[in-house]
């Protein structure tokens, strides 16, 4: 897998060459773009990316505008909020979507009000982190959907059950965990899925949280926007049975902005449901034929025929053993079997290959009677064909008669199917990634894997995640468990676990889980968690840095990857620099002389995240942050100067610094401006002894390195800021 761009001093190209003038490399080498909900996994422009990914930080007002509009507590909100105010703690239980999310965030404002800031956790926080965090007085914290070190699916492939484990010590963490709440006068509240196993702890309340009545969620949206009390009574009407808060609230966001409401309702609950179930529970059984043709279009969706044909056609051999027996190949018995032999598909044997009825060779009978697939597709409900653009051509591509579909399809196959089927589909998909599938087919079975692990997270994990992160099927398992944790970060249900997954794998002794975590985190995974992404990045290379000089690579490719990650995506990258700075500002309290390995490594990791190139226009990533963001030139010179002051580092941190300077035309509208900053901020930075042998050895290296381009000349701006600030006082 190409986890990202052109980056570091290794790479192999001139770090002091014009990006422009040579060749770069498109992060995932997909052929285009390719979206799912938020998620970037290609080349897009800033108005094609979507809004904030994060997860994790600062709550701002619109964020909490958008969960608290007209919010409507539930029976169980007074004792939570009692219990918040008293213990400045409440852990909040239940399923998904019972609005746990917008109520933790409703009493952080009931308890310390509308005017504190609010900060989301890791849900990967554990209650010892917890215990000896430094909170902020006044501040509300709130852990959503907190996993635990319990709720980690092993790296040997075992889903725990997330519970926190009941009992003394478990009592005593949570009392710590109270206490130090109470000395520093904050709040926290933690949503979680899981209970706790056997006795709750009695320092901190565990308490079951129920959706508020669902009407009044309706009535109170419709109310406030003024919308006709006989709409207001059709859209309570039509609130569909045992439908999540979640689904409900958007539906009446939707009838409040001019929605009909039978329509808005139509929407959200659909017939997908229904038509699974009736096609599945359908008088005569579905043959061995129609259940290939859904399962694998519920992972391959959006191919053409005769690619879908094929893929349809290996599934089939290896259903064989699943859907027939002895007496159903010879045609005497009844079911499945006897139905698919008599529309033409003879039934597989025990080795996958066909058998033919009457005694005939299974060569003369596809010779006699050949497959006719496409007329079996025709007659399936669930599935149709349309077209799709591709350029100035167009193709007709196999698809679900409704998105939707595909979701309860797999529902339906995993409700009603035996292991051994599963086992087929796992041999099937193994197959396929051994086949080097193309970029869009690695999308689709990965999609197709986390609409799976909605409900049955832990067969995902065992027969695919774990061991294609291993390395078993080779780079392109890997890069398809990989790909599988970052669609599942696009699912508020789902990005905890991701997220506990990849932290597994970082902690595992097997290199390969290693590698994929590095992976993971450079990409969606460290967008939405920045901060656990920065700190498993460390752990890996760390760890790496001991290891063979390839793996040590991979890890400092993967921090160069997530800051060039968080800047595509217009998130702070600052998380990034700061871990480095802060490293770098301990290895300089603690040794007055020489660098320690640890400090060499952090130095070595600065220079690769400053050596990054954005992945179209090959321009280095730092330079768009410096012109992006002013207010942190001052963060970045310090690092800077921290390379180029160590000897063994100062040639290829000078050629970065030039190819950054002469980037800025291209990024900012104010180049000279964003040139002047850095070269100011410089200047402060570095000892007074180093100013002219930096405009020296600058001077000199822009010389010998001419470029073509005909904008302002930021190397000589940045170079004039160095030389005007005098008195600078050494450090």
């Amino acid at each position: 897998m190409n986890s990202g761009a052109n980056s570091g001093p290794s790479s192999g190209a001139d770090p002091g060459a014009d990006p422009s003038d040579g060749d770069y490399r498109v992060y995932n080498n997909f052929y285009g773009p390719q979206y799912h909900g938020r998620a970037h996994f290609g080349i897009a422009t800033a108005a094609e990316r979507p809004g904030r990914a994060r997860a994790t930080g600062l709550l701002d007002g619109d964020e909490i505008d958008a969960l608290l509009r007209s919010y409507i507590r539930p029976d169980c909100f007074d004792e939570a909020a009692r219990e918040l105010s008293r213990t400045g703690i409440v852990v909040l239980t239940g399923p998904q979507g019972t609005g746990k999310r917008s109520g933790a965030v409703a009493l952080l404002r009931e308890t310390v009000g509308p005017s504190a800031d609010y900060v989301v956790l890791s849900p990967d926080i554990g209650l010892d982190q917890l215990a000896e965090r430094t909170f902020d007085a006044g501040v509300g914290y709130v852990v959503l959907d907190r996993t635990g070190a319990a709720a980690a699916a092993g790296a040997t492939g075992s889903a725990g059950t997330g519970a926190d484990t009941a009992g003394p010590s478990s009592d005593f963490d949570w009392r710590r965990v109270r206490d130090q709440l109470r000395r520093q006068r904050a709040h926290l509240v933690i949503t979680t899925v899981h209970g706790v196993a056997g006795r709750s702890p009695k320092a901190v309340r565990h308490l079951p949280w129920r959706p508020p009545v669902l009407d009044k969620v309706v009535r109170a949206r419709l109310v406030q926007a003024r919308i006709p009390q006989e709409t207001v009574d059709r859209a309570v009407a039509g609130i569909p049975p045992r439908c999540p808060i979640a689904v409900v609230a958007d539906a009446a966001q939707r009838i409040a902005a001019g929605a009909d409401p039978d329509q808005a309702w139509k929407e959200h609950s659909g017939s997908a449901p229904q038509a699974v179930q009736e096609w599945f529970d359908a008088e005569e059984e579905r043959s061995l034929r129609e259940i290939a043709e859904v399962t694998t279009l519920a992972f391959a969706p959006g191919i053409g025929r005769r690619a879908f044909e094929s893929l349809q056609d290996l599934l089939e051999r290896l259903l064989g053993p699943v859907y027939f027996t002895p007496q159903d190949a010879s045609g005497s018995g009844t079911g499945a079997g006897a139905r698919t032999a008599a529309d033409g598909a003879a039934a597989p044997d025990a080795t996958g290959q066909a058998a033919a009825p009457d005694g005939q060779d299974p060569q003369q009978r596809r010779r006699a009677r050949p497959v006719d697939r496409r007329r079996s597709l025709s007659r399936n409900a669930l599935i149709t064909t349309e077209m799709q653009i591709y350029g100035a051509t167009t193709r007709e591509v196999m698809v679900f008669a409704d998105s939707e579909l595909r979701r309860w399809v797999l529902q339906a196959l995993w409700r009603d199917h035996p292991t051994e089927y599963w086992d087929a589909v796992r041999h099937w998909l193994d197959a396929l990634v051994d086949a080097d599938p193309d970029p869009a087919l690695q999308l689709s079975i990965a999609s197709g894997l986390t609409l799976l692990g909605h409900i049955a997270f832990d067969e995902v994990v065992q027969s695919y995640l774990d061991p294609w992160a291993r390395g078993e099927s080779g780079e392109i398992g890997q890069t398809l468990a990989v790909y599988v944790l970052w669609y599942m970060c696009l699912e508020e249900t789902q990005a905890a676990a991701a997220l506990t997954l990849a932290r597994t794998w970082a902690q595992s002794l097997h290199p390969a889980l290693r590698g994929a975590a590095l992976i993971a985190f450079s990409g969606q995974l460290g967008v939405t968690f920045p901060t656990d992404a920065v700190k498993w990045l460390w752990a890996v290379l760390r760890t790496s840095a001991l290891e063979k000089r390839e793996e040590r690579e991979h890890g400092l490719r993967a921090w160069a990857q997530l800051f060039l990650t968080l800047v595509d995506c217009q998130e702070d990258a600052g998380i990034v620099l700061d871990a480095l700075a802060h490293r770098i500002r301990k290895e300089q309290r603690t040794r007055s002389a020489a660098y320690s390995a640890t400090g060499l490594l952090v130095l070595e990791t600065t220079l690769w995240v400053f050596t990054t190139t954005e992945r179209l226009s090959g321009r280095p990533a730092v330079a768009r942050y410096v012109a992006d963001r002013p207010e942190e030139a001052d963060l970045v010179a310090e690092l800077w100067a921290a390379v180029l002051c160590y000897r063994p580092l100062r040639r290829s941190a000078l050629s970065a610094l030039l190819v950054a300077a002469r980037g800025l035309p291209a990024v900012t509208s104010d180049p000279t401006a964003a040139a002047a900053r850095l070269g100011h901020a410089l200047a402060a930075a570095l000892p007074q002894v180093e100013h002219p042998l930096l405009t020296s050895e600058l001077g000199r290296l822009a010389v010998s390195r001419p470029t073509r381009a005909t904008g302002p000349d930021c190397v000589e701006t940045l170079l004039g800021a160095l030389n005007r600030v005098k008195d600078t006082e050494p450090r």
